[in-house]
C-alpha cells in the first residue's frame, strides 16, 4: 500500500493541527474519496506559528513519531509519498499531490491534464508550479501571522492580485485553436486555473484561497478580484469540492474593528499570466551580457584582483584505476553510440575522484542525477557505500530505478525531489552538469554538512542571485559586481567550438566562475582542486571542481 507522510502538530479526537501543505494534501485525499490503496501517515512534528485544523475522521490514517521514520523518508522534508518500494520516495508538495492522483484510480487521472503534464515542472523552472506550491501558501502564512488592526488602507496580497491577472488572460493550452473554433471566439477565456476543465492546480489553490477569504472576512474584495471570485464560485460548485473543503475547519477573521472603514487597494502587478511562456512576459535582452565592451570591462576587474588562477595539471583522482571492460553492460551509460565514448570519459573522471575519497559506510548523493549514470557507476564500484540518486524529473528517475532494479544493486535509493527538500546527511556530494545555480546549490549543501564535493558545472549563463546563493560567492571576488559576474557567466558558455574565435575568452570566463567557487570553499575550511577533464574534448563544459574538508584524513 502506498503511503503519504504529512506533518502534524497535534491530534485530538480526529482533529489534527497541521501546516498548510499538509492541509492541502488532506483536502485532496478527501476530494478523491479517501483512496483505499493510500494510507495517510501523520508524523508528529514541532509546531510552527501557522497551522490549520483539519478533520481526518473520514481518512485511513495512523500517527507516528519522527524517530520511527526510516530512510529515505526521514531524509526529506514532508510531505513525502512512498510506494511499497522502500528504496524510493517522492518529496515536495506538487510532486506528492501528483502521485496521490496517479495512485487513486483511472477516474481521477484527468486532473493531471493533457499528457498528465499539470504541475509536472518543478518550482525552480516553472512560475506556475511555484505559484501553486509556494506563493499562494505564503499568503496564507503571512495573513495568519498578522492582524489587520487600525489600518485605513489594506493592500490585497500581491500573489492574489497576480492570480487575478492570470485569470484575465486568454487560455494558453495545447488545443486552444481547436477550442476557439468550436466556441466561435477570437480568444478563449479562463474558467478554471488552467483552462476549461478543472485540474489538480485548481484543487491546490482552492483551499488556500478559501482560507484567505476567511482571514479577510469583512473586507470588500469583489470589485478588486472579480475573476478570482468567479473562479472560486465555479470550483466550489463542482462535485465533492465543497464537501472536501469542509474537512478544513473555518479560521477566524484577522480583522479587528470596523471593516467598513478599511479601503482595499490592488497592488500593481505585471499584466500577464503566471506561465513563463506567456508572450506578454518581459524577456531581457541577454545579448547585452556578451557585448565585448562589457566582457572586457569584467575581465579588467578580475585582472586587477590579481588572483592566482591556475588549473591543476591533472584532475583529482586521475591515478585511480577504472577499467570499463570489467564493468557490466547494465552499468554502462545508456546513451546513443555516438555519445558513448565521451559519456564514459566524463563518468570516469568524476568516478575516480569519488573513489579516491570514499570510505566504507559513506553515503554519496548524486544530485541532479538524471537517469543515474554517474551514481550507478559509483554504486557498482563502491558496494560498501550507499548511493542516493536525487532528481526532480519523474521520467528520468523511472529509467534510473529500472536500471538499479535490473542490476540488483542493494546500495542505492532513489529520491524524486528538489535539492531543498532533501535534508539527509552524507559524506560526499556529486553532480555532473547540474544546470547553472544547481551546481552551487550542490556545493552549498556539501559545505553545510562538511562533506566532500565533486562537481562538474554547466550552464554558466543561467546563473542568477536567489534566496540561497549570491554572486560573487567568495570575499576575494567581492569587488566584482553582479553585472560583471553575469557577463562572465554568459561569456563562459561560448566554449562549444575549439575553433570559435571566442572560445579562449569563454574558457577564461569559465575558469573565473569556477575559481570563485573554489575560493568560497577555501574560506569555509576546504582544500580544493580545479582541473580539466581528461580528455578535454569529452565535453565543452569540462571543468572538475573537488572540495575536501581540511580535517579529512586519507
Amino acid at each position: 500500500m502506498a503511503k503519504v507522510f504529512l506533518e502534524v502538530y497535534n491530534l485530538l479526537d480526529e482533529i489534527a493541527e497541521v501546516p498548510v501543505p499538509s492541509a492541502v494534501c488532506i483536502f485532496l485525499m478527501s476530494y478523491l474519496r479517501s483512496p483505499s490503496n493510500i494510507e495517510l501517515v501523520l508524523v508528529e512534528s514541532e509546531r510552527e506559528a501557522v497551522s490549520l485544523s483539519v478533520n481526518v475522521g473520514t481518512l485511513r490514517y495512523r500517527s507516528v513519531t519522527q524517530e520511527s521514520l526510516n530512510s529515505p523518508i526521514r531524509d526529506c522534508h514532508l510531505p513525502v509519498f512512498s510506494t511499497t518500494d522502500t528504496t524510493s520516495c517522492v518529496a515536495g508538495l506538487c510532486a506528492v499531490l501528483r502521485q496521490i492522483v496517479k495512485n487513486s484510480g483511472e477516474e481521477w487521472r484527468h486532473l493531471l491534464g493533457f499528457r498528465e503534464g499539470c504541475l509536472f515542472a518543478c518550482a525552480e523552472v516553472s512560475l506556475w508550479t511555484r505559484f501553486c506550491e509556494i506563493d499562494i501558501i505564503e499568503v496564507v502564512k503571512d495573513l495568519s501571522s498578522d492582524t489587520v488592526l487600525n489600518v485605513k488602507v489594506f493592500e490585497v496580497p500581491r500573489h492574489l492580485a497576480r492570480f487575478e491577472e492570470h485569470l484575465k488572460q486568454p487560455v494558453r493550452m495545447h488545443n486552444v485553436d481547436k477550442l476557439r473554433k468550436k466556441m466561435n471566439r477570437d480568444c478563449v477565456d479562463h474558467e478554471f486555473a488552467e483552462g476549461h476543465t478543472m485540474s489538480l492546480a485548481d484543487l491546490m489553490i482552492i483551499p488556500c484561497v478559501r482560507v484567505i477569504f476567511q482571514l479577510l472576512s469583512g473586507l470588500t474584495l469583489a470589485p478588486l478580484l472579480p475573476s478570482v471570485l468567479r473562479w472560486y464560485q465555479l470550483v466550489i460548485s463542482q462535485d465533492h469540492v465543497s464537501e472536501a473543503l469542509d474537512t478544513i475547519q473555518e479560521v477566524p477573521s484577522q480583522l479587528l474593528g470596523n471593516s467598513e472603514d478599511i479601503n482595499c487597494v490592488l497592488p500593481e502587478v505585471p499584466l500577464h499570466s503566471l506561465y513563463k511562456s506567456d508572450p506578454k512576459r518581459y524577456k531581457p535582452k541577454w545579448k547585452i551580457f556578451t557585448r565585448q565592451d562589457d566582457v572586457d570591462a569584467a575581465l579588467k576587474v578580475v585582472e586587477d584582483l590579481a588572483l592566482d588562477l591556475e588549473y591543476d595539471p591533472l584532475p583529482f583522482g586521475h591515478e585511480v584505476p577504472l577499467d570499463w571492460q570489467g564493468v557490466p553492460g547494465g552499468v554502462q551509460p545508456d546513451v546513443p553510440s555516438d555519445r558513448l565514448a565521451r559519456k564514459r570519459q566524463q563518468l570516469e573522471n568524476l568516478s575516480k575522484a569519488i573513489i579516491k575519497v570514499a570510505r566504507p559506510g559513506d553515503t554519496i548523493v548524486d544530485f541532479c542525477c538524471g537517469s543515474g549514470h554517474l551514481g550507478i557507476v559509483v554504486a557498482h564500484c563502491l558496494p560498501q557505500c550507499h548511493v542516493v540518486l536525487l532528481d526532480n524529473k519523474e521520467e528520468s528517475l523511472a529509467r534510473a530505478k529500472a536500471r538499479v532494479r535490473d542490476l540488483t544493486l542493494s546500495n542505492v535509493t532513489v529520491i524524486q525531489c528538489n535539492l531543498d527538500y532533501f535534508k539527509g546527511s552524507f559524506q560526499i556530494g556529486v553532480s555532473l552538469h547540474a544546470c547553472g545555480v544547481a551546481s552551487d546549490l550542490v556545493i552549498h549543501s556539501c559545505l553545510q554538512r562538511n562533506a566532500t564535493f565533486v562537481v562538474c558545472p554547466c550552464c554558466y549563463g543561467s546563473l542568477q542571485n536567489n534566496h540561497m546563493v549570491s554572486y560573487p560567492q567568495s570575499s576575494e571576488m567581492s569587488l566584482l559586481s553582479l553585472h560583471h559576474y553575469l557577463v562572465l557567466g554568459h561569456c563562459a558558455d561560448q566554449t562549444h567550438k575549439q575553433l570559435y574565435d571566442k572560445s579562449a575568452q569563454g574558457e577564461r570566463c569559465m575558469a573565473i566562475v569556477d575559481y570563485d567557487r573554489c575560493l568560497l570553499a577555501r574560506e569555509r575550511g576546504y582544500s580544493t582542486s580545479l582541473a580539466k577533464l581528461i580528455p578535454q574534448t569529452c565535453s565543452p563544459k569540462n571543468n572538475l571542481i573537488v572540495g575536501i574538508p581540511n580535517n579529512f584524513v586519507f
